[in-house]
């Protein structure tokens, strides 16, 4: 496969300098059975290090150049992952800082853990056998800390401990599902949302330890506007998808409702089997959750081409249909058969509350799955 490692740079010319031969010569030699190679994105600086970048191509034909406007570390990478995947055809990128703060004969490291299948790797710096640079201040270490503790604690995502290393691989399959145009940071936050969204798509997520140095050259280029970004980054996206979740729970209310009243209409008026009532009133229901949930819980991934909704609306039927018959309708049916037909709408709403969790579920991953809205 060919893997690109991109490093953005910004008045690098000293580090990277040094930091090529490295690659070139002691790092990628160790990876075998992969194409590596090594994308610089360049925000044209002023100290020349795009032309130590050129002059090492004549000599390592594996390196490539992208220069572009200076608009952030965020930036830098989108532009460089678009340039990875459309121009040099990557199965997976590194992100890497050039500066030595990332050790590159970790690279191997990440690389051998997507050769076992994993499609999103993290240099991770707080799991066992990770390390912050000792030199930190109190401040820098409760900053890196927490800030990444709150990341996981807001979003939810307590299996990964390391929420803001800038040092991860990852397969090109589930990096080109990613709006990158739209992301909500051009800076240091982005790697937040990429991390949330890539995870959110079902990616096998691996952390690796790393050793973060200190920069021996140069100068660090976070601020304290970065910490309030990441912040607001954080929020935002817990906003969103807490948004969506109100929403399709109004949506499932609806169709509860009718479920509800059907299934009252049958049992109590026409002495129905609750639990074959029970799959007359899901049909309506399910139907019903289809169309609200494609115009409004999930608008932004909307199908509206009449033969794509089609198969939509039948996919859904078939996905949803699962859940009605062994959640809903089998713990009426359970009930029924263990504690008698009168109490069969306590098993609809036990049943129904199971059926709630595996609906938004199939519904975010499969029916309303990321991608253009066909019009």
């Amino acid at each position: 496969m060919k893997i690109v490692v991109i490093s953005p740079t910004y008045n690098e010319k000293v580090n990277i300098t040094k930091m090529i031969p490295v690659l070139e010569e002691e790092v990628f030699p160790q990876i075998k059975n992969h194409e590596m190679l090594l994308l610089i994105a360049d925000d044209h600086s002023p100290d020349g290090t795009a032309d130590v970048v050129k002059e090492y191509m004549k000599k390592w034909k594996n390196i490539h150049l992208l220069e572009g406007k200076k608009e952030g570390l965020g930036a830098a990478y989108v532009r460089a992952m678009r340039y990875a995947s459309k121009t040099l055809k990557a199965d997976a990128v590194i992100e890497f800082d050039a500066d030595f703060q990332h050790n590159p004969h970790d690279i191997p490291k990440l690389v051998e853990a997507f050769d076992g299948g994993y499609e999103y790797v993290i240099g991770s710096r707080y799991i066992k056998g990770g390390k912050i640079p000792p030199e930190w201040g109190w401040d820098r270490k409760i900053q890196s800390i927490f800030g990444s503790l709150f990341a996981r604690i807001v979003l939810f995502m307590f299996g990964v401990h390391d929420m803001t290393s800038g040092f991860k691989l990852t397969k090109m399959e589930f990096l080109d599902k990613i709006d990158l145009e739209h992301l909500y940071s051009k800076y240091y936050a982005y790697k937040i949302q990429m991390l949330y969204e890539i995870a959110q798509k079902g990616a096998k997520i691996k952390e690796v330890p790393i050793v973060f140095m200190e920069r021996k050259e140069g100068s660090s280029k976070i601020s304290r506007k970065d910490l309030i970004d990441s912040f607001y980054v954080v929020i935002k996206l817990r906003i969103r998808d807490s948004q969506r979740i109100i929403k399709f729970l109004v949506v499932g209310g609806v169709g509860f409702t009718l479920n509800a009243i059907t299934l009252h209409l049958l049992v109590d008026y026409s002495h129905w089997i609750p639990a074959v009532a029970n799959l007359i009133g899901a049909a309506i229901a399910i139907f019903s959750n289809f169309n609200f949930n494609n115009i409004w819980t999930f608008g932004e991934r909307k199908v509206l081409h009449f033969p794509t909704y089609i198969k939509k609306l039948l996919h859904f039927y078939a996905t949803s249909s699962f859940g009605v018959v062994v959640w809903q309708t089998g713990a009426i049916f359970l009930g029924d058969l263990f504690f008698g037909r009168q109490h069969y709408f306590i098993y609809f709403v036990i049943g129904t509350a199971i059926l709630l969790v595996w609906n938004f579920t199939i519904y975010n991953k499969f029916i309303w799955k990321d991608e253009a809205a066909i019009v």
